[in-house]
């Protein structure tokens, strides 16, 4: 059965490529980007080749018919010379057309730069210049295990699974038929596996607590306490602001641009927070920041500050400021009686799905208040059984 206009217009990009045939040999190649190509399989020296015609909609239905009659009635005995092969585009040229796909789909601008980074300092100086269908697989060995010595292991498998896709966006859109990108990380050592942050079992969180209560310097002391009351990420907690207080101070709203996610967190806080809080207001309250740095006025305080400081009480390789997440995370799931869902909410786990995320951003607030204060007795009830007698 020929193709239609219509069913052509229609053909919408899946998962995995495919083809529409129309009869004698033509068909259309819809690859995963959404660009489709007229393309017919012929055989020639006993292998089976691919030719592309052009791509639609540039090239009309009609237009493909006509390419492909013409090259199915040209001669193809040995004595008749090949048209003149077309020049491919380079390496370059084709990873800037992935990258004008690829980056909008990606909503952390951080990301993006690293995406395109990779290829413009790993790749490009390498193998930028040369045609697409002219780069082995060995120099692409050479590239990547290049990225490998000194240790950059996990770039190196990036940089090997970006050049991959580029490579197979070439191929979807009909510049090579076949390359030898595929399995790259094969030839690199193995990722290595991140290990959890180090996080104390729930039975030491009351020594934990009254270790904190005896640190010095008060902002640090009072950031630790309200850490471990919000179990927020260490990046939101130290940008806080008074500013970012709502409802009579009942209710932090971090906002998007500090959010792993991408979208904004509320947090409930508890009663105990907000005395936390009330207690930062006589060292910061004039501020903007709620953890202004006593030695850096202006700024938060330092991405090691937290950690330092749990080192200086004891805890260097026991316990992180990350670590509030995972005791948290485990004492919710295991004794609070709280729907995972909300639990997950709190945590501001990212959601696989855009739409549910921005959706669920602000789901069952009145049990996640519950669950803050719930939390914050929790915390009360362990340090109160371990204070001496």
């Amino acid at each position: 059965m020929s193709l239609t206009v219509k069913a052509v217009e229609a053909a919408k990009p899946q998962e995995r490529p495919y083809k529409l045939t129309d009869g004698g040999g033509l068909y259309l190649f819809v690859a995963p980007t959404g660009l489709k190509s007229w393309r017919a399989n012929y055989a020639q020296t006993g292998k089976q080749r691919t030719r592309t015609y052009g791509r639609y909609p540039t090239m009309s239905l009609a237009q493909a018919r006509v390419a492909h009659a013409q090259a199915k009635s040209a001669p193809t005995d040995a004595t008749t010379a090949p048209p003149p092969a077309k020049v491919a585009p380079t390496f370059k040229a084709i990873a800037e057309q992935w990258l004008k796909i690829k980056l909008p789909s990606l909503s952390n601008g951080k990301h993006q730069g690293q995406v395109a980074g990779t290829l413009e300092r790993f790749a490009f100086p390498a193998i930028g210049s040369l045609p697409i269908d002219q780069i082995p697989r060995t120099k692409l060995v050479e590239v990547v295990q290049a990225v490998q010595k000194g240790g950059r292991v996990e770039t190196a498998h990036r940089v090997a699974g970006r050049i991959a896709a580029v490579f197979d966006y070439a191929q979807d859109v009909g510049y090579i038929e076949s390359h030898g990108a595929a399995g790259l990380v094969r030839v690199l050592q193995p990722r290595k596996v991140k290990k959890p942050m180090a996080s104390i079992p729930p039975g030491e969180a009351g020594a934990l607590l009254a270790a904190i209560d005896g640190y010095e310097e008060p902002v640090t002391r009072l950031g630790l306490q309200l850490l471990a009351l919000t179990f927020v990420r260490v990046g939101e907690m130290r940008g806080m602001r008074w500013a970012e207080l709502r409802e009579d101070g009942a209710v932090w709203v971090v906002p998007e641009d500090r959010m792993k996610a991408g979208l904004p967190h509320v947090v409930p806080l508890s009663q105990q927070a907000r005395a936390v809080l009330e207690q930062l207001r006589v060292f910061t309250g004039d501020r903007d920041l709620v953890l202004d740095s006593p030695l850096r006025p202006g700024h938060p305080l330092s991405e090691n500050t937290f950690l330092f400081a749990l080192y200086r009480l004891g805890y260097r390789g026991r316990m992180t400021a990350h670590g509030f997440r995972a005791l948290a995370s485990t004492v919710l799931n295991e004794q609070s009686g709280f729907a995972h869902d909300v639990i997950e909410r709190q945590l501001a786990h990212r959601e696989t799905d855009a739409v549910r995320a921005a959706y669920n951003r602000a789901q069952y607030l009145d049990q996640r208040r519950d669950l803050m204060q719930w939390w914050a007795d929790w915390l009360d009830r362990q340090w109160e059984s371990d204070k001496p007698t």
